[in-house]
């Protein structure tokens, strides 16, 4: 995670450069053909060849720059405004999703009579705003009753779960396919990135006596690639509250099996201190859990419990099951009875 100042900066820079750009993108006097329900050929195939070139990129700054340079030598077309607007909402995070609006809002201010702008601004807002979104692409109906893209937003945006109206979705649907005959409507939002499976490969690894680096990077790699999923969540009102926190619970789960495929590699390689300083932050971790009722506090324990049992301390073993068995006692559930019994016969085998 970016520390609270680095994040800060560099949000600041990327505004500094996004509001520059505004000079940039709608020189005074050009007026902007907003009502185009397609894209030209030639503005068609430099989005396809700006797309295929950012395949791959390694960061957000390198997917955007295509398309930045694609807005400055076409700053009246409303598909390279849009495709630009999707990329940023696609790869972006809070800071340059909140960057993205603050131009768009300077542009609409710039441009007061140009209904393009009054339609990207809104646009902007989509899934961070997405009732001031349909506001705003209402009342500039209002005025502009035939600006399809505003029809074609509004009915992706009722197409959506978490914004739902079929009879909206039919009525904005049939208007704009009116306005633009044979065009596509999106889906809202578009396709997350799955979670990531480097973990469960990493665990297959480990099991085989595999490489301890390999292990350990695979791991730290789709903790990685999980967070930038959540990254992609949590701004955004297309997902519910509920969605939201079993996200961030998943990804709290996978952070475990991270430190535990850590402890493990640890103690593979001969480094028994760094295992001991893992397990003892852990613990800690769980303390915090407790206190705040986490849903994760019992299988944190017993992730605990099997390590120690694993690296032959018995007796921090035993304090973990005693923890799991207060739990328990307040709790009643079988499964995890059973689950505790089979972890003391681990640490505590009976005698025969």
């Amino acid at each position: 995670m970016l520390s609270a100042i680095f994040f800060a900066v560099r949000r600041a820079r990327l505004r500094a450069a996004l509001m520059a750009c505004v000079l940039l993108v709608a020189p005074p006097g050009l007026r902007a053909d907003s009502t185009a329900c397609e894209p030209s050929p030639k503005i068609r195939l430099e989005l396809e060849t700006a797309s295929a070139a950012v395949a791959g990129a390694p960061d957000f700054d390198h997917l955007i720059a295509p398309f930045l340079a694609l807005r400055r030598q076409h700053p009246n077309s409303l598909q390279v405004h849009e495709r630009y607007q999707d990329t940023v909402q696609r790869y972006g995070i809070e800071g340059h999703l909140r960057a993205l609006t603050e131009e768009y809002q300077v542009l609409s201010i710039q441009h007061p009579d140009e209904p393009m702008y009054r339609y990207l601004y809104a646009r902007s807002l989509m899934g961070r705003n997405t009732a001031s979104a349909i506001q705003q692409m209402v009342a500039l109906l209002a005025d502009q009753p035939d600006f399809s893209p505003a029809h074609r937003s509004l009915a992706e945006i009722y197409a959506s779960d978490a914004f739902r109206n079929p009879d909206q979705a039919k009525v904005e649907r049939d208007r704009f396919l009116a306005l633009c005959p044979g065009s596509v409507l999106a889906a809202r939002p578009g396709p997350l990135p799955e979670p990531s499976t480097l973990i469960d490969q990493a665990e297959r690894v480990l099991a085989e006596n595999g490489d301890p680096n390999r292990i350990a990077a695979l791991a730290l790699q789709g903790i990685r690639d999980d967070e930038r999923r959540l990254q992609h969540i949590r701004p955004f009102d297309w997902y519910s509250v509920d969605f939201k926190r079993q996200s961030q619970r998943e990804l709290q789960a996978k952070y475990w099996r991270l430190w535990s495929l850590q402890v493990r590699c640890y103690r593979r390689a001969g480094q028994t201190e760094k295992a001991s300083d893992l397990l003892t932050s852990m613990d800690q971790r769980v303390a915090v859990l407790l206190m705040g009722s986490d849903p994760g506090y019992w299988d944190a324990l017993a992730t605990l419990a099997r390590l120690y049992e694993e690296g032959n301390q018995k007796d921090l073993a035993t304090l973990e099951l005693g923890s799991m068995q207060q739990f328990l006692t307040a709790h009643p559930d079988p499964s995890r009875a059973a689950q505790l019994d089979d972890l003391r016969k681990r640490v505590d085998p009976p005698v025969h």
